[in-house]
């Protein structure tokens, strides 16, 4: 499972949703975490609650690519089995098909535009917009001729 895009936004901040799928994999599994700097990444880690860590691979992995996603993968398959690898690029996930290792893409939209993060304005309804839309709604349900006996 790959910190970031999983566990962590491109501004550093956790994805709750992805702590929770990491949650819920370790609950049962070995999890090995994919990350860029080990030291860096193991103290955020720990900030946000994640002690129980089977093993962190960082880039530091020798004969790194310019695909250096593909070549930490590469290196855990080299250590043992991999049942599935979670990861937020699609390039990877592509990858991991076309060479038979079962791929989780997880995409969180809240990260890509500006409008569905919780801090954002944009997207957000005023009360009264809200309220005219549940009376639009409400008067379109009571005019559906398919309604009426």
């Amino acid at each position: 499972m790959f910190v970031d895009g999983v566990l962590r936004s491109h501004t550093g901040s956790p994805i709750y949703q992805g702590l929770a799928l990491y949650r819920l994999f370790n609950d049962s599994n070995r999890v090995v975490l994919l990350c860029e700097h080990k030291a860096k990444d193991d103290r955020w880690l720990r900030e946000h609650k994640i002690n129980k860590l089977d093993d962190l691979i960082d880039r530091s992995i020798p004969s790194m690519t310019d695909f250096p996603e593909w070549r930490q993968v590469e290196y855990c398959r080299g250590q043992g089995a991999i049942d599935m690898v979670v990861t937020s690029n699609p390039e990877l996930a592509k990858k991991l098909l076309e060479v038979g290792i079962t791929a989780l893409v997880f995409m969180q939209p809240s990260y890509i535009e500006e409008k569905f993060r919780p801090d954002s304005r944009e997207g957000r309804k005023t009360w009264g917009e809200i309220q005219a839309e549940i009376r639009l709604q409400q008067d379109s349900i009571l005019e559906d001729a398919r309604l009426k006996n």
